[in-house]
């Protein structure tokens, strides 16, 4: 595939940002053409590598940007999120490796840039991308700081839901409610009864985005949501394949979390991150160390305090 000049543009622009790769991308065959692109995986995140810092514990674990799907069909190919943008060279490359159909469209799960930073890139490219609304507001930052270069902003928006038909391919596009951000989008295959989820299901603890409108009691009812429907994969935000008895597991222990900070507050406990670590008992759900812990404990713990406070405030 021949990369545009704004493309290789885009590319060389980032690269000051972009943290040195311990393993390249890999390319899983999920079912008959469906694909799923992982990695790059490095024990350095955008910010730093771990243990740089006196706020962040080394936790020797291998970090990566969004798992990609592809979904070939007859008249094109489909992705589900696009990376960091300077993973547009070779994530390009690797879809070519795996087949010769030309991209035709790229829909985001949120609008976190490891899920959607290459999207300038893929626009240079003549790919449309699709999005939920509130996912494009906060692309651009709507009613607050922009998040994202203009350039990345899609040109076409679903409200709750959207479809795709492509070479005989139905593909689903549903917003079930609030989770890990506001914009959350889950694209369904329903041929292949697989689901990518975006960071609303991974291979780590939760991260609620308040900032990106997320929300942890909401989190719990969007995926009792997802489970109407009629899937046995799931390609996640990050991490390996799941199956349908994970998302329960995974939604169990969030009710769990949820009832603990719950109770936390109603203890009086003060508003303290590392009290409200303690709290948790996070090592009991298997979430005290994976890839996301730091930064739910960083970003969200206080918030996430506020949020179970009005909770209980609106139970009285």
């Amino acid at each position: 595939m021949k990369l545009s000049f704004s493309l290789i543009l885009i590319s060389i622009s980032a690269l000051a940002q972009q943290p040195a790769p311990d393993k390249p991308m890999t390319v899983e065959k999920v079912k008959e053409g469906l694909y799923v692109i992982r990695g790059p995986f490095s024990v350095c995140s955008t910010t730093g590598c771990r243990g740089a810092s006196p706020t962040v514990a080394a936790d020797g674990l291998m970090h990566e940007a969004g798992d990609v799907a592809v979904r070939v069909t007859p008249d094109g190919v489909i992705l589900v999120d696009d990376k960091f943008p300077w993973n547009a060279t070779e994530l390009l490359e690797k879809v070519k490796s795996i087949t010769a159909q030309p991209i035709k469209y790229v829909l985001n799960s949120h609008y976190h840039q490891d899920h959607t930073g290459a999207n300038a890139a893929m626009l240079a490219q003549g790919f449309e991308v699709i999005t939920q609304r509130n996912l494009r507001d906060e692309i651009l930052g709507v009613g607050g700081s922009r998040r994202n270069e203009p350039a990345a902003a899609p040109r076409i928006v679903f409200g709750d839901s959207g479809a795709l038909y492509l070479g005989g391919v139905e593909v689903r596009m549903l917003h079930l409610g609030r989770a890990h951000t506001n914009g959350d989008t889950f694209v369904y295959f329903p041929d292949l009864r697989t689901v990518h989820t975006g960071d609303v299901l991974m291979d780590g603890a939760p991260f609620i985005d308040y900032r990106g409108g997320g929300s942890a009691v909401e989190w719990v009812s969007t995926l009792y949501n997802l489970f109407k429907l009629d899937f046995d994969t799931v390609i996640p935000g990050h991490g390996p394949l799941f199956n349908k008895q994970y998302a329960r597991d995974y939604v169990k222990k969030l009710e769990i979390m949820n009832q603990r900070m719950l109770d936390l507050v109603k203890q009086g406990v003060p508003r303290d991150r590392d009290k409200l670590v303690a709290g948790l008992k996070l090592e009991d759900l298997g979430w005290a160390h994976t890839d996301s812990t730091d930064t739910f404990i960083e970003n969200s713990i206080t918030s996430y305090y506020d949020e179970m406070a009005a909770v209980l405030a609106s139970q009285h």
